[in-house]
């Protein structure tokens, strides 16, 4: 019976009859705070339709004024502050220190980007509100303020090139307007090494690099040049060594200590033998000649018979006489071994004339 539903439900229902004011008080109030959600998101999707339909008649974001009317601008700033929690009045507000700007109202522009970022610190467009932040400072000639809001720039957003390489740039101008080319070549050094043909802060990068490098050759010197590399004095010659014999001369051998006079020599060594002095070789007189080589006979040609006297026909049946080649000149043979040598040398004034020589018998 414990387990019966039915005892359950009624228990139930029971509970429910004698907490039924607690229980109608709770509906209540869940009824109410879900009508006031609905309200709010009901309110606040008409709100940003009415944000979004003001901010789209702006006459200068449509064409209808020129960029910087003074107008849009105002009417920019009344979105702003009359939607501040819509996503069409934080762009106002933005927009709106755009105009300024653009308007010739440095101060003011300055003042409306530094309170977007004050006033969304977490909005995705408040590293372009800083970006205007340093450009009104530089365009009021506070450039030391520019300066150090650049820099801040280049160290909060380094991750995002699109932001950094524009800021680099910059920096880099400044840099050279203010006397620094030093540090300017520096930041125009860090775009160029990119080598990026297609991103235009690099291409000009480049293009400032060199016209400040043309003007100071002095910031960037040649690489240095390793220093000679002195020879070691093992194997440097000394003066003496240097001093060359003429050709021909031949130096004297080094001779032996002679031992002194009347001295004997060691024991069990001989003396030095005395060689006799070379003589000179002289030919006997009565040498047979160097023989000569066999010429080689020439080949003997055949007179040719007489021709027949002008107008006569040669006899019939007789064929008139063959016309031969002239004879060519018989190259000799080749030198067997133990037979006579040839030698053959050119000339050098004249490579055509070949010379040939008898050589002595081996």
């Amino acid at each position: 019976m414990e387990n019966d539903p039915t005892v359950a439900l009624y228990d139930f229902y029971g509970w429910l009859h004698t907490n039924r004011k607690r229980v109608l008080a709770g509906a209540i109030v869940v009824a109410v705070i879900a009508a006031i959600v609905s309200f709010v998101m009901w309110s606040n999707s008409e709100k940003e339709a009415s944000a979004n339909q003001r901010l789209l008649a702006v006459p200068s974001l449509i064409g209808g004024a020129p960029p910087g009317d003074p107008a849009s601008a105002k009417t920019l700033l009344s979105i702003g502050q009359d939607y501040p929690g819509t996503s069409a009045g934080v762009a106002a507000q933005l927009l709106s220190a755009r105009e300024l700007f653009l308007g010739g109202k440095y101060a003011e522009a300055q003042q409306a980007f530094s309170k977007f970022v004050a006033d969304h610190p977490s909005h995705p467009l408040v590293p372009q509100a800083n970006v205007g932040i340093a450009v009104c400072m530089e365009a009021q000639t506070n450039i030391t303020g520019a300066v150090q809001q650049y820099k801040k720039i280049n160290v909060l957003y380094s991750a995002n090139p699109n932001l950094v390489l524009p800021v680099k740039l910059t920096l880099g101008r400044l840099s050279e307007a203010d006397n620094k080319p030093d540090q300017a070549v520096q930041y125009y050094k860090e775009l160029a090494s990119l080598q990026d043909p297609n991103d235009p802060w690099v291409v000009e990068a480049y293009e400032r690099l060199r016209l400040l490098i043309s003007k100071h050759p002095e910031l960037n010197p040649s690489p240095q040049q390793p220093a000679p590399t002195r020879p070691s004095p093992m194997l440097t010659p000394n003066e003496t060594e240097m001093q060359l014999s003429p050709p021909g001369s031949s130096a004297p051998a080094p001779q032996a200590p002679a031992p002194p006079g009347g001295a004997a020599p060691p024991s069990g060594l001989l003396p030095p033998p005395v060689l006799p002095a070379p003589q000179p070789t002289v030919a006997p007189s009565n040498a047979a000649p160097a023989p000569q080589p066999p010429v080689p006979p020439q080949p003997s040609v055949p007179p040719a018979p007489p021709a027949p006297p002008a107008g006569t026909a040669p006899p019939s049946g007789l064929l008139p006489p063959p016309v031969l080649p002239a004879p060519q000149p018989v190259v000799p043979p080749a030198a067997r071994p133990g037979s006579h040598q040839y030698t053959a040398r050119r000339q050098p004034m004249n490579p055509r004339l070949l010379i040939v020589d008898a050589g002595a018998c081996v």
